[in-house]
């Protein structure tokens, strides 16, 4: 990331400052959650064209939604990077986050949910109705993550990028590099890594 500086004297230059290795890791999972979310258009597609719906793997896709894409990383944006943007940053990152990026979190988190109950009513009665549900709440989910990931990506991270004071940014790595081995050593993130990589290679 490139800063432009301005002196007393208004002399112009260009500095190259690195990204916080917490927004790069962020970026990272969004890259793997934008593959899921390939999977999952290619599995409503199929359902459209006649295929069966599987259940395991729409179960398999809202098991990596809430785990990898939110309780792992929205659970970053919103125990670390959020709240030390609104309290350091305030007025424009205060608006961003809370009248657009929480507000997709919870619009994401709904659609998993009403998936969640509209595959256990497939099971139950395999209509057409019900197979419009399963449909409707993927591809809603599909849209929400797309959409709210070229935001973060192109607008929320490189702001926090360059407006954050060093020592946050020192802190907020230190904290992300804690909690990314935490996981690693539990497994989590292969686990579900794993299941992407397996969706991925049925529907290609």
């Amino acid at each position: 990331m490139f800063l432009l500086i301005v002196d007393h004297k208004h002399s112009v230059s260009l500095i190259w400052k690195d990204n916080m290795y917490t927004t790069e890791i962020l970026e990272d999972n969004h890259k793997n959650i934008m593959r899921m979310t390939a999977v999952v258009k290619k599995m409503c597609v199929g359902v459209m064209e006649g295929q069966e719906v599987v259940i395991d793997d729409f179960n398999a896709f809202c098991d990596f939604a809430s785990s990898y894409g939110d309780q792992y990383h929205h659970m970053k944006e919103e125990n670390f990077l959020f709240p030390e943007m609104i309290a350091k940053l305030k007025g424009h990152a205060e608006m961003m986050i809370e009248k657009g990026m929480l507000v997709d979190h919870n619009l994401g988190r709904a659609h998993i949910m009403s998936l969640r109950n509209a595959l256990s009513d497939y099971q139950k009665d395999s209509s057409t109705y019900n197979k419009l549900l399963i449909l409707t709440q993927a591809m809603g989910y599909v849209d929400v993550l797309e959409s709210h990931i070229l935001k973060e990506n192109n607008v929320l991270f490189p702001y926090a990028n360059q407006n954050l004071p060093e020592a946050s940014q020192t802190m907020l790595d230190d904290m992300t590099k804690g909690f990314e081995k935490r996981m690693s050593n539990q497994g989590t993130i292969k686990k579900y890594l794993d299941i992407l990589e397996k969706l991925e290679n049925k529907y290609q």
